[in-house]
């Protein structure tokens, strides 16, 4: 006959557990560690592209000031005005087809009510179709249009990303309008 081992509570039940929470808690504090280290460099990346979206959209200026303002629509996350005073860049955020809140980008307007420039900054539109929002061929209808926006055309087949995208540039016009009367 064999003997069985008997075990006890300690060494089957509060062992393993304990050996498990040590593992949790040094991850976690090495994930922590990682994060405080990382967490500066991915800010001022980001701060960086959206400079460069800025610049993009508005070449001229010089530099740009971060201005607040009440009440601006929805869409529109941030307001920059030229410090040369040639215009201003928005900041948006908008529906898309892919989503709540999945189309980011700028528009530029000058100091005469004309879009200058607009870029997408990122998207989760369909490949292949809402995805043109992105490209030159309908971004460049924009430029040097007024409010109006005359003569702008939708995307055949994606006319939901191109209303979207047509959407978040009224909604700039909206904030310029705002921005201008309180200047």
């Amino acid at each position: 006959m064999t003997k069985t081992k008997k075990g006890s509570a300690m060494t089957d039940f509060v062992a393993p557990i304990g050996v498990l929470l040590l593992i949790c808690i040094v991850a976690s504090a090495l994930l922590a560690y990682t994060n405080s280290i990382t967490a500066p460099i991915i800010e001022a990346a980001a701060e960086e592209a959206a400079e460069q979206a800025r610049i993009a959209v508005m070449p001229e200026a010089d530099g740009f000031e971060q201005l607040q303002v009440e009440g601006l629509p929805e869409t529109v996350t941030g307001v920059y005005k030229a410090t040369n005073g040639v215009g201003y860049v928005f900041m948006l955020t908008a529906d898309g087809y892919g989503g709540r809140d999945t189309l980011n980008m700028t528009c530029g307007i000058d100091s005469e009510g004309k879009i200058t420039a607009t870029q997408v900054l990122s998207h989760e539109e369909t490949v292949g179709l809402g995805s043109k929002i992105a490209g030159e061929d309908f971004q460049s209808q924009f430029v040097g249009k007024d409010a109006g926006l005359e003569g702008v055309d939708t995307i055949g087949g994606a006319t939901f990303s191109s209303n979207y995208f047509i959407g978040a540039i009224q909604d700039a016009f909206t904030a310029y309008n705002m921005v201008k009367e309180g200047a």
